[in-house]
């Protein structure tokens, strides 16, 4: 993962990190339900992927959260976000949104020391489209992911981060983002 490939994931990251941050430990019973809001976070760029062009990035999100430390799962949610790139130069805005349940369960390994995440995304995980144009590029389906970290998941950068299944097509997680920005945003 390079460039933006690497900010896509640490946003991902991010949100799923909150999520775990704020939301308390349940006792036994039914999963405790909590409801979050992230962003907007505006961000400029002024260099965006090497061109020399200024764009501003405004990413959001919505979460619902279910937590029941009964189930073997770290954290299961149901994610809503938007993500809103515009070229300075150009006037081209191009917006992409998500929308997906998520889970994340210890696989293997010491919480503390090394230890292996599998992420499971279900749902149209993003759609891309230009404002006034056509889509130019989708995600839907399943995509199962496995993460390894050292030490406590998400306290550093992962040490791999690999696609297991992808059933429905995922070109977007892991691609080459700045390939597909770029060009829709009339910057190349």
């Amino acid at each position: 993962m390079h460039g933006r490939n690497r900010h896509r994931l640490r946003v991902l990251v991010a949100v799923v990190a909150a999520a775990l941050v704020v939301v308390p430990l349940t006792s036994a019973g039914n999963p405790d339900v909590e409801h979050f809001t992230f962003g907007p976070f505006v961000t400029t760029y002024q260099d965006f992927c090497g061109t020399g062009e200024a764009v501003v990035e405004t990413f959001s999100a919505r979460l619902t959260v279910w937590n029941d430390s009964n189930q073997p799962l770290e954290l299961r949610n149901h994610s809503v976000g938007e993500d809103v790139f515009t070229s300075l130069s150009t006037g081209v805005t191009v917006v992409t949104r998500a929308a997906y349940s998520f889970t994340d369960a210890l696989v293997s390994g010491d919480p503390s020391g090394i230890n292996t995440h599998e992420w499971r995304f279900k749902g149209a995980a993003q759609i891309t489209r230009i404002v006034g144009g056509g889509v130019i590029a989708s995600d839907a389906g399943l995509l199962v992911v496995q993460t390894t970290w050292l030490g406590p998941e998400f306290e550093s950068e992962p040490l791999d981060v690999r696609v297991l299944e992808d059933a429905g097509g995922h070109p977007s997680f892991g691609g080459d983002v700045c390939a597909v920005m770029v060009r829709a945003l009339g910057l190349g």
